[in-house]
């Protein structure tokens, strides 16, 4: 009877920044007919899991004792095909291709074969983009990004391939008819600090008038930003007499694009948050 005893040979993770835990499970991946064979062939086995894959092998092959060490000494490409299967992607992701129809991710062992990512930079950039008319990548269907990792001595036990979360000016809008008649209204995070400045007046896409307040700074999303904002009233700098109108304000959604025009900007660079 063959016994069959498995290893890790080498492991893919996929990251992100956006989330509390970093792990992005939005990727679907795909083995191409010659990496299977490849696979069959050495004893290896794709076997994936919340975040990311492991390439185990067969400690046994044919009953045959080896260790990771005579796997990587095959020298063979493995190559694996992405899939996006988050539609909001794209809106709280940083480092995207100008463009995006014409161009997929390639990640590879070959650039970094010591750090552990498969990306040029700490974070998936445009370096890591190859047009679709480069003769090496050949998709009947146009994919979101492709693997490929060389078996080789150098090989680390250990990849990532990291995505780093957007940066936008935060815009509250305050829309309620009630809030439109709030005294000295502004603001603040948890340690009363005023970031978002005083308020001006916004046109809305349906021309209404409403009350607006932008961060001085761009601000990451996140699924759980660290800090808490709230709306007050009578609020004067270096005072702490004002009055909590809205303890928690809700956070930027990120399957929503803003689509109010912003001078000398583009409105990509905004994330408005609604209050009524």
């Amino acid at each position: 009877m063959m016994k069959y005893a498995f290893d890790i040979l080498t492991q893919v993770q996929f990251k992100h920044s956006y989330f509390s835990d970093k792990v992005f499970n939005g990727l679907a991946v795909s083995i191409d007919a010659d990496t299977q064979r490849t696979l069959s062939n050495l004893g290896l086995l794709y076997k994936a899991f919340n975040g990311g894959f492991y390439i185990l092998y067969d400690k046994n092959l044919a009953n045959n004792p080896r260790e990771r060490a005579d796997v990587l000494s095959e020298k063979v490409i493995l190559n694996f095909t992405l899939e996006l299967r988050d539609s909001s992607f794209y809106n709280y992701t940083a480092g995207l291709p100008q463009q995006i129809d014409n161009s997929i991710y390639h990640f590879h062992n070959t650039l970094n074969s010591t750090s552990g990512s498969l990306h040029a930079a700490d974070y998936v950039s445009e370096k890591d983009v190859v047009e679709l008319s480069d003769s090496r990548h050949h998709f009947m269907k146009k994919p979101f990004g492709k693997i490929s990792l060389l078996v080789n001595p150098g090989m680390s036990a250990e990849y990532q391939i990291a995505f780093e979360a957007r940066q936008t000016y935060w815009r509250y809008i305050l829309i309620g008819d009630y809030l439109q008649n709030l005294n000295s209204p502004a603001i603040l995070d948890d340690q009363d600090t005023n970031i978002f400045g005083d308020h001006f007046e916004i046109t809305l896409p349906d021309a209404k008038k409403a009350l607006g307040f932008v961060s001085t700074d761009k601000l990451n999303l996140s699924q759980k930003p660290s800090k808490i904002y709230r709306l007050v009233e009578n609020f004067q700098t270096g005072s702490s007499t004002h009055r909590n109108v809205i303890k928690a304000l809700p956070y930027p959604d990120v399957q929503y694009i803003s689509r109010i025009p912003v001078k000398d900007t583009n409105p990509i660079n905004y994330s408005d948050i609604f209050i009524n």
